[in-house]
């Protein structure tokens, strides 16, 4: 059951959101090393305050693994969530036409093996703006070393994810690692 806050940051999203201006894309400077892509993009409300969504993106198999949006934060609260997000880990300002190409070319290539965005996508793909994808989306690498490559993660259904891997590129036409318990 969704709360009013995550009503009304739906309804803002889906009504409004498209025609505010950028204020800024980050991306985690190793993601290509690492295979996920942790992506923060954020627009200014008219009131001066931020609407924002967290992108986790696995390059090397899974798609869209994660979306959160949320809107309404004033510069403080969101420099503060946006920390949070960082970390230690070094993020870099991201040209948006090059995050429009990562974001929806990993999808793309994601979902023609078997794997759907993650749910919140239908309302966090409104700070999207699908009329800025160029050639470059050709350009975006998916996989590692040509193959998809699943890395295990805590929430990940292993058994799951090799059957479909098994089922839509074959067996020997990809790589995995799962994490042992032990």
């Amino acid at each position: 059951m969704k709360t009013n806050i995550e009503l009304s940051a739906q309804r803002y999203f889906i009504t409004r959101l498209k025609k505010l201006p950028y204020h800024e894309c980050l991306i985690n400077k190793d993601y290509r090393e690492d295979g996920l892509a942790q992506i923060i993009i954020s627009k200014k409300m008219p009131s001066g305050n931020y609407c924002y969504v967290i992108f986790l993106l696995d390059v090397f198999c899974l798609g869209l693994k994660k979306a959160l949006y949320n809107y309404n934060f004033d510069k403080t609260d969101y420099n503060a969530i946006k920390h949070k997000i960082i970390g230690v880990q070094e993020f870099i300002p991201l040209d948006i036409v090059a995050v429009h190409n990562l974001i929806y070319a990993i999808i793309d290539k994601a979902e023609a093996i078997g794997f759907k965005p993650h749910e919140n996508f239908a309302v966090a793909e409104y700070i999207l703006d699908a009329d800025l994808i160029d050639d470059g989306i050709d350009e975006v690498e998916f996989g590692l070393k040509g193959k998809p490559f699943f890395i295990s993660g805590p929430y990940d259904d292993e058994y799951r994810i090799l059957k479909i891997l098994e089922r839509t590129v074959g067996v020997g036409n990809f790589e995995y690692a799962i994490e042992d318990d032990e």
